[in-house]
């Protein structure tokens, strides 16, 4: 056995009479900046309503929100470093469809696991629609999807990732409607999108309302039709799939979430936080005038709504793939 000598007596000594670290507690919590991690490009739709939501967030929190874009395999990229970093409450992440729905589904990441996920809350849930130019020929649903019949596999489409938000919406609405077009992916975002679109390198975009709502209001873009059970409130002149024959009823999400590990006292302090940003004035104000779908949801609703959409979802790729329309 090793003699324990002077310089043990002293070393005990010492820490004997040093303060011990105690944990933060829930009500010193958060006691600095949070990280937030953001899946899709800077300045596309989703960047730009979660950092405008972070933004308002940070009074109710007490701290500052720091937003890093980590892109790649349509947000799994970085959807895998919100799950593997230390579960201390102070990493937060935007989720998307693609984040819960297509990347597990197609196992596009390795080491993946939505399990590792807590969700804390919505911020916007908002339908699919199939948007045109405005100076494009069809003023209709039943114009553009005659227009397909007439010269199929021609007409472009474009989405935002092969098999997920809103490519799976427009594949759905096809094979209702009995076209065949040209599904183009944009992975970089809306933003991408967007811009293919206004270019006339495509012929329409299947994208969310609040990614298209600018363009739509200052006369660039013409919505065709959303895929929800009722008309859009910002644009109440525009049908509903349904209403024109096509039982096609999808739309897209931006959640927050953080590990699973992470105390359940700090998230609830982070839940509550968020909460309060839909009691302030001036974000309910920035959310209606740009249309972004504003819808908070508790962790709870939040959670059985994403597991709703999950199984509904995954039902119609497995019978796509079956179909030989998509593959897995």
């Amino acid at each position: 056995m090793k003699p324990f000598g002077l310089s043990g007596m002293l070393l005990t000594a010492i820490v004997a009479v040093l303060p011990f670290a105690a944990p933060v507690s829930a009500a010193d919590y958060p006691a600095k900046d949070l990280m937030h991690i953001m899946p899709w490009s800077a300045g596309g739709g989703t960047d730009t309503v979660m950092r405008t939501f972070m933004t308002h967030a940070e009074k109710p929190l007490g701290v500052g929100v720091n937003t890093q874009n980590i892109t790649g395999a349509q947000s799994g990229i970085g959807t895998l470093k919100l799950m593997k970093s230390r579960p201390d409450g102070y990493t937060i992440g935007t989720l998307t469809w693609d984040s819960v729905l297509t990347v597990p589904y197609y196992n596009l990441v390795p080491g993946f696991d939505v399990k590792q996920l807590a969700y804390l809350g919505s911020v916007t849930v908002h339908p699919t629609a199939i948007v045109v130019r405005a100076d494009s020929p069809w003023e209709t649903l039943e114009a553009f999807v005659a227009a397909a019949k007439a010269a199929p596999d021609t007409l472009k489409i474009s989405n935002v990732g092969t098999g997920g938000v809103w490519h799976l919406p427009a594949l759905d609405f096809a094979r209702q409607a009995g076209i065949a077009v040209q599904h183009v992916p944009y992975p970089k975002g809306s933003g991408s999108q967007r811009e293919a679109l206004l270019s006339g390198e495509t012929d329409a975009a299947s994208t969310s309302i609040s990614a298209a709502y600018a363009a739509v209001k200052s006369g660039q873009l013409r919505v065709l039709g959303v895929m929800a059970e009722a008309r859009d409130p910002e644009f109440p002149d525009t049908p509903t799939f349904k209403e024109q024959g096509y039982d096609v009823i999808w739309g897209g999400f931006r959640v927050i979430g953080t590990q699973a590990a992470v105390e359940a006292e700090k998230r609830a302090v982070l839940e509550a936080a968020f909460a309060k940003v839909f009691e302030d004035a001036e974000f309910l104000k920035t959310a209606a005038d740009t249309g972004m779908g504003a819808v908070w949801m508790s962790s709870e609703e939040t959670a059985a709504y994403i597991a709703q959409t999950q199984e509904k979802a995954f039902a119609l790729i497995d019978q796509l793939v079956a179909d030989g329309v998509l593959k897995k």
